[in-house]
């Protein structure tokens, strides 16, 4: 009977220990896990749901990071940014959506700048009423394909139609052209040069 009580008195912390290494494993999987970094590529751009004013967005959702946390002080339509992050990226669908940065930590962020292209309102041989937009000789080839807006320093914009009415010859307006792209369309255009 001493020897059984012995036995136990020996086993149970034995057990005990090799249960309580059992659990520290699975929390080091565990915490091995949660420190994998994943990678994100955001392209940020203009959302028009505040009326007569412009927000940039990450594709359709707020931003809810501070860029400045990151050396990032300037990001315009058309960037590419980076975000490496350790947990859950998620991001509730509406207009504009929201990312839920509760489940996440934002390791790194990288930008990749949009190359900003210059043009020229000039008006067309024979036509005094109507006008072009033309690009600066150092930016020849660059072409529009989707700007409908003249976006402002104040973040107001107007039509692109609207702004050619009322603007004058050599009236310089700025394009950005994305980063991503291997080609010279331009998405955004710009009063004032968004990256001087």
């Amino acid at each position: 009977m001493k020897m059984n009580k012995i036995l136990i008195h020996i086993g149970l912390p034995l057990i005990a220990l090799s249960i309580s290494a059992c659990s520290f494993s699975t929390s080091k999987e565990e915490i091995h896990e949660e420190k994998k970094v994943t990678s994100r590529m955001i392209t940020p751009d203009y959302g028009l749901h505040v009326q007569e004013h412009v927000t940039l967005l990450f594709g359709t959702a707020l931003i809810p990071f501070k860029l400045s946390d990151f050396g990032i002080n300037n990001i315009v339509a058309g960037d590419h940014l980076e975000i490496n992050y350790i947990g859950d990226y998620i991001e509730y669908e509406s207009y504009p959506s929201r990312i839920d940065t509760s489940k996440m930590h934002v390791t790194s962020m990288k930008l990749y700048e949009a190359r900003i292209a210059e043009y020229l309102v000039k008006n067309v041989p024979g036509d005094a009423e109507k006008k072009e937009l033309v690009p600066t000789e150092d930016f020849k080839g660059y072409t529009m394909v989707s700007a409908e807006y003249v976006i402002n320093e104040d973040g107001t914009y107007v039509s692109l139609e609207s702004f050619m009415k009322t603007a004058e010859a050599d009236t310089k307006l700025y394009g950005s052209n994305p980063a991503s792209f291997n080609s010279f369309n331009v998405t955004t255009l710009y009063s004032y040069n968004p990256r001087p």
